[in-house]
C-alpha cells in the first residue's frame, strides 16, 4: 500500500507501508492525516482532483466516531482505552497492537 500523509503545517510526504494499522499508528504518533493512495498511483497529481486519487483514512486530531467511520471499510474502529486511543478489529473485538519503540525511531 502506498500512504500520503500530511500535517497541519502543510507538510506533505509519502510512505510505503504493508501494513495498515502500523500506518495508521505511525500517523497517529507523528501527529499527521493519512491517506491511502489509489492502487497504482505513486505520487499525487495536482493538477487532478485530489479526492479522486486518495482517501482519507485517519484524521488524529478528530473524535473517535469519525476516525471510526473513516476505518470501518477497512476493518477497525477507534475507541478511548485507559490512557490513550485504541484500534480495534471490528470482526474480533480485539485491540490492535503496535510495538510504539518502532514508531519512536522513525520521528
Amino acid at each position: 500500500m502506498r500512504f500520503y500523509y500530511e500535517n497541519s503545517m502543510g507538510n506533505t510526504g509519502y510512505f510505503t507501508e504493508d501494513n495498515l494499522a502500523r500506518a495508521i499508528y505511525i500517523s497517529w504518533n507523528i501527529k499527521v492525516n493519512l491517506y491511502i493512495l489509489n492502487d497504482g498511483l505513486e505520487i499525487i497529481d495536482w493538477l487532478e482532483p485530489f479526492h479522486e486519487q486518495a482517501k482519507l483514512i485517519l484524521a488524529p486530531f478528530d473524535t473517535n466516531k469519525f476516525n471510526s467511520n473513516l476505518l470501518k471499510e477497512f476493518g477497525y474502529k477507534m475507541i478511548d482505552d485507559k490512557e490513550e486511543r485504541e484500534i480495534v478489529d471490528i470482526k474480533t473485538g480485539e485491540v490492535v497492537k503496535f510495538n510504539w519503540d518502532e514508531v519512536i525511531q522513525l520521528i
